[in-house]
């Protein structure tokens, strides 16, 4: 009876070896951003998924009860940590160095996999809840920790961190970061700070 493969097949196709423990996960996270940034969040599937990072479904199945949960996993994961930024104590340096620190991994298919995601964010309310609390909060968060500082330091108007003027540096950094084609760069971020926000938070010269 012949067999079902040609050596010709058996040889083209890939050999699935045994990986363990953080060469898959890289591989699944790989994959994930992938699939994102190529299919979107609304067919991006744990089949998928397996399929392109060269794996199994049991791994994706053991630790993630849906995609929505792998997804936000992910994307933590890889996102940067805004408590690994180190302050120099200089508003201005530090709200572009920060701010820097936070864009540098929204570039390539991490930044076609976030706009995948914010594309279709409407549509998924618990996957936009979970996106904005986990990822872009913390950020937020840090950049107002350094505005904060400054007003300690008499740089700032205390007066005029009011919700309005933070949600002007938000906006900001979505758009130019994740919506824009091409990848923000240091003129980018200087021209952010230096234009937009710096002007509406200093203390005016007397």
């Amino acid at each position: 009876m012949a067999s079902r493969h040609s050596t010709a097949d058996l040889t083209e196709r890939p050999v699935r070896t045994r990986r363990r423990g953080a060469v898959v996960e890289k591989a699944i996270s790989d994959a994930v951003l992938a699939e994102l940034a190529e299919v979107g969040f609304g067919r991006l599937t744990f089949d998928g998924v397996a399929e392109r990072a060269g794996t199994g479904k049991s791994p994706l199945y053991r630790r993630w009860p849906d995609t929505t949960s792998l997804v936000i996993d992910t994307l933590e994961k890889l996102g940067s940590d805004p408590d690994s930024y180190e302050r120099t104590g200089q508003l201005r340096d530090d709200l572009i160095g920060l701010t820097r620190h936070m864009t540098a991994s929204l570039a390539g298919e991490r930044a076609d996999a976030f706009r995948s995601l914010l594309g279709e964010a409407h549509r998924y309310p618990q996957l936009l809840a979970r996106f904005t609390s986990q990822i872009l909060e913390p950020l937020f968060a840090a950049l107002t920790a350094v505005l904060l500082d400054g007003a300690e330091r008499g740089e700032v108007n205390p007066e005029r961190l009011t919700p309005p003027v933070l949600e002007v540096l938000h906006a900001l950094v979505i758009k130019r970061a994740l919506l824009d084609t091409h990848d923000l760069t240091e003129q980018d971020i200087a021209e952010m700070i230096d234009q937009v926000l710096l002007p509406l938070v200093l203390v005016s010269p007397r």
